[in-house]
């Protein structure tokens, strides 16, 4: 009787591996008739050993990231920090189209663990860490996921672009000298075989940057919101439903940070960073964004466009760029309620109660 009952364990353990590898196939098949660019997910880019961990747990894939999960959470409190890494990009590839899992492990690396870390430079090579496991893992899997551009740009421009930490001049830095070979004295890309190949490396397509130029006017490939912009771009096209507010909303922002703050006009020998407006970008990023608000007809939206166009508008009188000013002052004028009396330019830009 008790070998009968041994026997009758075994068989239902091996009936249950089974079905967990068959519900773990459906499950897939599953996932890429309802996602599309999910179908090519195990490639060549995936190594072959990684390719044969994942078919070989099959349905236990869960049970190995929850204690990888575990495992990543002890390392962080031990502050062994080395082998989260690694650890991340491990948990991240047991299920490499769960959004949730890059967005969350890059923002751990970029945030959580660099501030742990004393020396500016040690902190850098955190946000780095951080941005590798979006750029060049995350959306190598995913490449029509909006969540995950949207997340990269928001590294570029809040962990980088703002002042939050203390160590964001060195990451500004950082990241203008990691592009000084690519771009002119302006910061504008420079169009050479050279800086196509240097580029790639960074997953960056040199004709997008030229497009943008165009676009946008002369932006400077130095500064942290110019990246940003590139990268939520990308992810407009993919971004449906709710989604597409917050995807358009992650372009607009290094819009405007780049229309009052566009242009680099600090000194690198001296490490004195100072950034001023620039004008050519505002009337383009006020295109923009009015095109935005015509997707997203949206409150929130629209109270985003009206104060852009305001202080746009008495950024430009200063820069004694009339023509440019009265031009986004017509701008304003169309985009307000029906009925409502609009104020006069001189209005806007002494800045009456109204604004």
């Amino acid at each position: 009787m008790r070998y009968v009952f041994r026997f009758g364990l075994i068989v239902l353990f091996v009936a249950t591996c089974v079905l967990a590898a068959w519900q773990s196939r459906t499950l897939a098949q599953m996932r890429r008739t309802a996602v599309p660019e999910t179908s090519s997910a195990y490639t060549a880019d995936v190594p072959p050993g990684l390719n044969f961990l994942l078919v070989g747990l099959g349905g236990f894939r869960g049970v190995a990231a929850e204690v990888l999960w575990f495992r990543a959470a002890r390392l962080q409190e031990q502050g062994r920090y080395l082998e989260l890494v690694q650890l991340a990009r491990w948990i991240t590839l047991l299920d490499p189209h769960a959004a949730e899992n890059w967005a969350y492990n890059a923002w751990n690396l970029a945030y959580n663990i660099s501030v742990m870390m004393n020396r500016p430079e040690d902190r850098l090579r955190w946000v780095l860490n951080g941005i590798a496991l979006l750029r060049d893992d995350g959306l190598r899997y995913n490449p029509k996921s909006a969540r995950l551009y949207r997340e990269l740009a928001w590294l570029f421009q809040n962990k980088i672009g703002d002042a939050q930490d203390s160590a964001h001049l060195t990451y500004k830095f950082y990241l203008a000298e990691s592009m000084k070979p690519f771009v002119q004295t302006n910061g504008c890309v420079k169009i050479s075989a050279a800086a196509r190949q240097g580029l790639g490396a960074l997953r960056m397509d040199l004709d997008r940057m030229v497009a943008m130029e165009k676009e946008f006017g002369p932006i400077d490939w130095r500064l942290a919101p110019t990246h940003a912009l590139y990268w939520a771009l990308q992810g407009i096209p993919f971004a449906t439903g709710p989604d597409k507010f917050l995807a358009l909303n992650a372009a607009c922002q290094p819009l405007v940070m780049l229309s009052f703050q566009g242009r680099f006009v600090g000194d690198f020998e001296k490490k004195a960073w100072r950034t001023a407006a620039n004008p050519r970008v505002a009337v383009a990023a006020a295109k923009y964004m009015i095109d935005a608000l015509n997707q997203e007809n949206t409150a929130v939206q629209r109270e985003i466009t009206v104060k852009y166009l305001v202080f746009a508008i008495r950024m430009l009188v200063k820069e004694a760029d009339l023509s440019a000013a009265h031009q986004l002052y017509a701008q304003l004028t169309s985009i307000l309620p029906a009925g409502e009396q609009p104020p006069s330019f001189d209005e806007v830009v002494s800045g009456g109660e109204a604004f």
